[in-house]
């Protein structure tokens, strides 16, 4: 991967990363260092929310200004943060500056805007726990951490968004949404004049967020059980909490051997065995603390699938050297695009990582396989949804 990537500081406390390198197309992605990990108990669902919110900037339709310049929008909740993302044509870099400001500093929103948006929330909560392949990535983790902040689901909960208020929105977001919070990156066919232009437009924003507390992994039941009449066969979670250095590259590299690509572990051991067609993998960390966790979909040999999945975690498998090139033509591929390649440089720094080591570090890891898995795992949970 090219880079020409240089950091810095806005007085405001803001954190800068610029990658400029030749391309059609031109990036600012914008993390905020607030997310269901953070969240108060009575706040659950907060940032969730908040993340639809933004773009109802009242007299200024964003998806169309961001369109009239060439791109397109979007934000995520993550564990951790709240991202906005922002790519055009590389012309409209300045105009998606000022837009993505714009959204960051607007202070009002209609009562209607937010009645319609805590609506699609609460939709969407409801579209994932009736959705078993949703629900039980859910109980995964419930089973795994219990009611602690990492056993709750990212989008919060149903009550306590039903029951906010915009006013309690507003007050989230003047707390949390703050420059010391942020992390903007600037990525493709970025002139100097842009550069400048995120420096001056960055800096008028205002405010300090409080100190965030690292969320413990508590222990869970370790493990959970539901039946349903809605499902033919069995989904399977299998979760391990996990103790090791670099933990994110770990994981990560873990999860693209696992799933990513037709000669993935998964789609070896259980696609092509015809134990199961679907399967996902999710994983996070703070620091050494993380946690890997394996779905299966709709199993047709439960006990199989069992075996399969906790015998591909507690074995030191390192991987052959076409899965190394394999990872290099997905990494290449990916990277060239400038909103993931100033995507991976925010959620590098607001992890704490430095994002000028990515690609070392993630090669790295990539090579290790999941050799330093078997030794790191401290302890782990089953979850099912079977069929009556």
């Amino acid at each position: 991967m090219r880079s020409s990537l240089r950091e810095e500081r806005l007085n405001n406390g803001v954190t800068l990363l610029v990658d400029p390198y030749p391309s059609a197309l031109a990036a600012v992605v914008i993390g905020i260092g607030v997310g269901p990990l953070y969240e108060p108990e009575d706040r659950s669902g907060y940032s969730h929310l908040l993340e639809h919110m933004l773009f109802n900037v009242p007299e200024f339709d964003v998806d169309r200004a961001v369109e009239a310049l060439g791109g397109e929008t979007n934000a995520y909740t993550h564990r951790s943060s709240v991202v906005l993302t922002f790519q055009s044509l590389a012309d409209g870099l300045g105009g998606l500056i000022e837009v993505a400001v714009r959204v960051i500093s607007n202070r009002r929103y209609e009562e209607a805007r937010f009645e319609n948006e805590r609506r699609v929330v609460l939709s969407e909560l409801r579209m994932s726990r009736e959705n078993p392949s949703e629900r039980i990535g859910d109980l995964g983790l419930r089973a795994l951490f219990g009611d602690g902040v990492w056993g709750r689901p990212i989008g919060g909960s149903p009550e306590i968004v039903s029951a906010a208020t915009l006013e309690e929105l507003l007050e989230f977001k003047e707390r949390w949404m703050t420059p010391d919070n942020m992390v903007v990156a600037l990525a493709g066919n970025v002139g100097e004049a842009d550069v400048a232009k995120a420096r001056a437009e960055f800096s008028k924003l205002e405010g300090t967020a409080p100190p965030r507390r690292v969320p413990e992994m508590t222990r869970g039941p370790l493990l959970a059980k539901e039946v349903s009449s809605e499902v033919d066969g069995a989904y399977y979670s299998f979760a391990a909490k996990v103790s090791l250095d670099d933990a994110y590259y770990r994981l990560n590299a873990a999860a693209f051997h696992l799933a990513s690509g037709t000669k993935s572990l998964l789609f070896d051991s259980l696609r092509n065995k015809g134990l199961a067609y679907s399967y996902y993998v999710d994983f996070d960390s703070v620091g050494r603390d993380g946690f890997l966790q394996i779905v299966v979909e709709s199993a047709s040999d439960l006990e199989a699938v069992r075996s399969v999945v906790k015998g591909l975690l507690s074995r030191a498998w390192t991987p052959p050297a076409y899965r190394l090139r394999y990872f290099a033509y997905e990494w290449n591929k990916s990277m060239e695009v400038p909103l993931n390649r100033a995507y991976a440089y925010v959620e590098a720094k607001m992890r704490g990582l430095d994002p000028f080591s990515i690609e070392a570090s993630v090669e790295r890891a990539v090579a290790e396989g999941l050799s330093a898995l078997p030794q790191a795992v401290e302890y782990s949970a089953e979850a099912f949804i079977l069929p009556e």
